[in-house]
């Protein structure tokens, strides 16, 4: 979910060139809802076909568009933006019913040391006597018969790369009219100092 400036919006899939729409792969992003089209969701999608998600947005322009959140609707002027970013990343690790999925990592009940392992069940004994673990179908066990694990050390990996995260970028409207001025009086600052060094040179 990506959460814009009041303003800002999706941009249209007919302004988008080829090569924006080539690294987005197909990336589907939609408006949160008709009132909100400054919110914009994306996904489900894998995370081995989008390690990183490509968001083209489409910026106010300024003085034309009206921020409805000020007062008065006041224009939207040039200046900083910023956009907040949020993702989940991975799936749930307890069903409905309330068990664990096979998404999480499994853990030794109780100290002791292991007796077998009979496909996904794993023995232990422990000193109140033989306790059974069973994992979950897939999971990778980690651990021998034979070997001694203390209470919730690891029986297995964790597959669970998953999580939510957030982040904060900031967007820069700049007026080209300012960036025209700001050029001129550099040049006309550089060519000053030019001819201060020159005329100095010419005394010397």
């Amino acid at each position: 979910i990506a959460v814009m400036p009041e303003g800002f919006k999706l941009a249209p899939k007919d302004r988008l060139p080829k090569s924006l729409k080539k690294q987005m792969k197909g990336l589907a992003w939609s408006a949160y809802s008709k009132e909100k089209p400054n919110v914009v969701v994306a996904g489900p999608v894998p995370g081995q076909t989008y390690p990183s998600l490509v968001l083209p947005v489409l910026a106010p322009d300024p003085g034309k568009t009206t921020n409805t959140n000020t007062k008065n609707g006041a224009p939207v002027d040039y200046g900083k933006f910023f956009i907040y970013v949020g993702a989940n990343r991975g799936r749930g690790q307890v069903y409905p019913e309330g068990n664990n999925s096979n998404n999480m990592q499994y853990t030794s009940p109780t100290y002791g040391k292991i007796s077998s392992i009979d496909g996904l069940k794993i023995t232990i004994e422990g000193k109140d006597g033989p306790v059974v673990s069973e994992v979950g179908a897939g999971a990778d066990i980690v651990v021998k018969v034979g070997e001694t694990v203390a209470k919730d050390e690891p029986l297995t990996t964790n597959p669970n790369v998953g999580g939510f995260g957030q982040e904060e970028k900031e967007i820069v409207i700049q007026d080209m009219q300012r960036e025209y001025a700001y050029c001129a009086i550099a040049f006309a600052l550089f060519l000053s100092q030019i001819s201060f060094v020159l005329k100095k040179k010419q005394f010397e």
